[in-house]
């Protein structure tokens, strides 16, 4: 072609007028390329943090529980070992029972002894009562004596001495009545409410039901389904009341606790679906629920030595992204049955509708499932 140029431009001494065109600059065409890839990342990045939010720091969470004898004594047997997993109401360890079966046997004795007590109480209100009759007999005698003396003093049968006599009588017989009364109502007090409402029987009662608690006590028992961890007990060990004998992880509930930044918080509301990856089931993608979001954390830290606030220092345009906790409940038909506190997870929220940004999401999730076994 060119030859032909040559030629047709020596043949009419006219230059030709075709010319070569300038080849693309691949460069340039990379470059955009991966201007438009990055642009397409960053805006899917934003919506995905409103729409999609996404952590991997993530942690299963459940109730530790500080076990502790409710009686003091020496451990006679443990029955758990170190991360065992106990059905609910299975014996952790046992203090001995010796001292408290023998505060029941005295509490059993007391209790006699103070059924004696009433019974004898009860006696000495029928002695009384015996004495009480018999005063009123004798005041009535005595007053029917002195009406008798007066009638005859007043006929000049008798002399007035022995009015005096017969009324001095009759005084005598009044004050042992108001005696006989006197020793009834204490007796009564003494012995108080008959039957169960007696305050002595009360306390006879307390006191041995007080005794049996303490034995049963003696036999610590797990709360629920869960298991002992952290255990540093063996037999032969003195424990106080209230003293921490081992940790006690309560299985009734787990849940995630997922830390999310807090520009992914914007449109996140209690009862979101979510989905989660355990480290601990590679491969395995799980359904959840939110179930409460956190209000606060805690982010200043405070000198130890002075007491004082120490703000954290920040430098640069951009500052590091506060975390606020979000709770997230397993779906109870895909609660995996095998969960270890402290198990890391990542955790996705689908907070709204949007088909391809959910779309997006769930590939994202099965992909990190499966990663999960290379971590």
């Amino acid at each position: 072609m060119a030859d032909e140029d040559a030629v047709s431009e020596r043949s009419t001494g006219a230059p030709s007028t075709h010319k070569a065109r300038p080849s693309a600059n691949p460069v340039l065409r990379v470059t955009l390329i991966v201007i438009a890839i990055c642009l397409a990342l960053f805006i899917y990045g934003v919506a995905a943090d409103r729409y999609t939010p996404y952590t991997v720091q993530g942690l299963v969470q459940a109730y530790l529980v500080r076990i502790a004898p409710e009686v003091s004594g020496r451990v006679s047997e443990v029955n758990v070992s170190t991360d065992q997993r106990v059905a609910p109401g299975a014996t952790l360890f046992q203090i001995d029972p010796e001292q408290y079966e023998i505060a029941v046997r005295r509490a059993e004795a007391y209790l006699q002894t103070v059924g004696q007590s009433i019974g004898a109480s009860t006696a000495a209100i029928a002695t009384a009562q015996a004495k009480v009759a018999e005063a009123l007999a004798q005041r009535e005698n005595a007053l029917d004596q002195a009406a008798r003396t007066v009638v005859l003093v007043g006929k000049g049968v008798l002399a007035r001495a022995r009015q005096t006599e017969a009324q001095a009588n009759l005084d005598a017989a009044e004050a042992i009545v108001r005696q006989a009364e006197a020793e009834l109502e204490r007796a009564t007090q003494a012995l108080g409410p008959v039957g169960d409402d007696n305050p002595q029987i009360r306390e006879a009662m307390a006191a041995l039901a007080q005794a049996n608690l303490d034995l049963q006590n003696t036999t610590v028992v797990a709360p629920s389904e869960g298991g002992a961890t952290s255990l540093a007990l063996a037999a032969g060990q003195m424990l106080g009341k209230g003293e921490t004998a081992m940790s006690y992880l309560d299985l009734r509930e787990v849940w995630i606790e997922a830390a999310f930044k807090e520009n992914n918080l914007e449109n996140i509301t209690v009862g979101d679906p979510a989905e989660i990856v355990l480290d601990i089931l590679p491969g395995r993608v799980f359904s959840g629920r939110v179930s409460a979001i956190g209000y606060a954390v805690g982010n200043r830290s405070v000198d130890v030595r002075t007491g004082l606030p120490s703000p954290r220092t920040q430098s640069g345009w951009i500052r590091s992204p506060q975390l606020m906790p979000v709770r997230i409940e397993f779906d109870v038909e895909t609660k995996p049955n095998v969960l270890r506190f402290g198990s890391q997870a990542n955790v996705m929220i689908y907070t709204s509708g949007n088909s391809f940004m959910n779309a997006i999401a769930y590939l994202r999730m099965r992909l990190g499932a499966l990663l999960a076994y290379v971590q």
